[in-house]
């Protein structure tokens, strides 16, 4: 469509209309300029396409299979925070020890 005339009104094609437009290209025996031209097309928006679809994530997981997910240990998921509830009043006695880890503990008093 390069050579299109006055009041020649141009087709767009969406992205999966251009997979399939490169797909047919791929089957062709034909040069750029041949195709565009059998095709109806601008050969700049086909030479434009293919680059931007060949850059695509999409087209790299269409033509490659997702790998398996590995199995591995699940880790339970980990709490932010922990409600104890009401501890008592201003003046109830708490003893409360929190073991962190790695010998590591936290006891807190009041009484």
């Amino acid at each position: 469509m390069e050579d299109s005339k006055p009041g020649q009104t141009r087709r767009r094609l969406n992205e999966q209309a251009w997979r399939a437009v490169l797909g047919r290209f791929d089957g062709a025996a034909m040069t750029v300029q041949e195709f565009c031209v059998r095709e109806g097309l601008t050969r700049s928006s086909f030479i434009r396409w293919r680059a931007r679809l060949r850059s695509s994530p999409r087209q790299i997981a269409a033509l490659e299979p997702a790998p398996a997910p590995k199995p591995g240990p699940v880790d339970p998921p980990k709490p932010s925070f922990v409600d104890l509830g009401l501890l008592g009043g201003a003046s109830a006695a708490l003893d409360l020890r929190i073991e962190l880890g790695g010998g590591i503990s936290l006891h807190l008093v009041r009484r």
